[in-house]
């Protein structure tokens, strides 16, 4: 079956370029000068960058001095856990880290890395639903305790993390530890996800550090940025360049980083109408799977009422699994029908195993390779909520183990 029109459900892995945002980065191509320079045409580069770096702060409730711009939202995650971290070890020969079981590998693996350099990480369970006790956080603390990574939004099943509530827990182990022990420690999240459906001010969140990723929120692919609160330790993880003030070597993407601004500062508007019609159609695209599929699951938080400062699920996101059903022959056979689906996240497609995030919800190990993640844009219809549910039915009935 060939459509004219496809469905687009993989939102989760990169989002196409809004028209304002790419109208900007058009615009912004024909600065070519290098915002580094201080003659006339690296003059006007260097007005754009910061113009993009004020915008992206004023955003997330922040300083422009706060944020720095990076290639991607795993050199952010990369330059918070290995910028924090590495110095502490070289002071102090070993530390602490935790995390979730259920993170981007793009924070699981330079954890993972630095315990050649003394790290030692906790990776904390979920529950069901893939969410986190808040409780868990001061219950996993050492005195060495240095750094505490949770994302806002799991890029698989969609699950938002109480991180409000966990910074809360780690401002009272900060405070229990003034006079007693003089290491720090730091809190990172992973908001690549959520800008699009959350509403996000660093001051809120109570974040040391804030990883964000333009190509998901209708921007474009190779920027991203991290925040990162005044006061906060941090080195340089590329070296040859003194640029973002020193954290960041290599000559800044000024087209790219003020397309990047466009479109998390557009992004900000409409978003409740965004979430509750978003959320309306998914949970109709769900309603209609059990109809054709009655035995399909759904993997991580149950749909709840839709709003923007989170709560469970994010609006565009579902997760199932449909016994019998092989998750990659699925996404193939979709592919064919005019429907854009995913197993996982983008960064871990290749690995023979079932995905890190569906094993840790503890599903049992003859449906981990069954997940399927629909991930939806904004605007999507109930007629594209159709189409995927009748595909989906079409691939079953084709390729479903009995």
């Amino acid at each position: 079956m060939w459509f004219k029109k496809r469905v687009y459900a993989d939102a989760a892995a990169a989002t196409p370029l809004s028209r304002r945002s790419a109208r900007e980065l058009v615009r912004l191509l024909s600065l070519y000068g290098n915002a580094g320079a201080i003659h006339r045409e690296g003059v006007e580069a260097k007005k754009a960058l910061e113009k993009a770096r004020r915008a992206i702060a004023v955003a997330i409730g922040a300083h422009p001095d706060e944020i720095v711009f990076t290639a991607s939202g795993t050199e952010a995650n990369n330059l918070a856990i290995q910028g924090v971290i590495r110095p502490m070890l070289q002071k102090h020969g070993e530390a602490h880290a935790i995390t979730c079981a259920i993170e981007h590998q793009s924070v699981l693996e330079p954890l993972r890395m630095l315990a050649r350099e003394g790290l030692i990480t906790t990776e904390l369970g979920v529950d069901a639903e893939g969410l986190l006790f808040p409780s868990a956080v001061p219950d996993a603390t050492r005195p060495n305790t240095t750094f505490v990574s949770v994302q806002l939004v799991n890029s698989e099943i969609g699950a938002i993390e109480p991180v409000r509530e966990i910074a809360k827990e780690v401002r009272r182990i900060r405070a229990a530890r003034e006079g007693t022990n003089p290491l720090p420690i730091y809190f990172h999240t992973d908001a690549s996800q959520a800008p699009l459906w959350i509403a996000i001010n660093v001051e809120k969140l109570g974040v040391d550090l804030m990883t964000l990723d333009a190509q998901k929120v209708l921007g474009p692919k190779g920027i991203g940025a991290l925040y990162v609160r005044r006061g906060t330790p941090i080195e340089s993880i590329l070296q040859g360049g003194k640029q973002e003030r020193g954290l960041r070597g290599g000559t800044e993407n000024v087209p790219q980083a003020g397309a990047f601004a466009t479109a998390l500062v557009d992004v900000k508007k409409g978003l409740d109408a965004r979430v509750r019609n978003t959320a309306a159609t998914r949970d109709y695209l769900w309603d209609e799977i059990k109809k054709f599929l009655p035995d399909a699951v759904l993997n991580g938080p149950l749909p709840r009422e839709a709003k923007p400062h989170g709560v469970g699920r994010v609006a565009n996101s579902l997760n199932i699994s449909i016994p019998g059903l092989d998750a990659e022959m699925a996404v193939v056979s979709l592919d064919a029908l005019g429907i854009s689906a995913s197993t996982r996240s983008a960064c871990t497609i290749g690995e023979d195993e079932p995905s890190h995030v569906i094993q840790a919800l503890g599903v049992p190990p003859h449906m981990a390779g069954t997940a399927i993640r629909l991930s939806l844009l904004p605007g999507v219809s109930r007629r594209d909520a159709r189409r995927i549910a009748r595909a989906l039915f079409e691939t079953a009935s084709r390729y479903k183990r009995t």
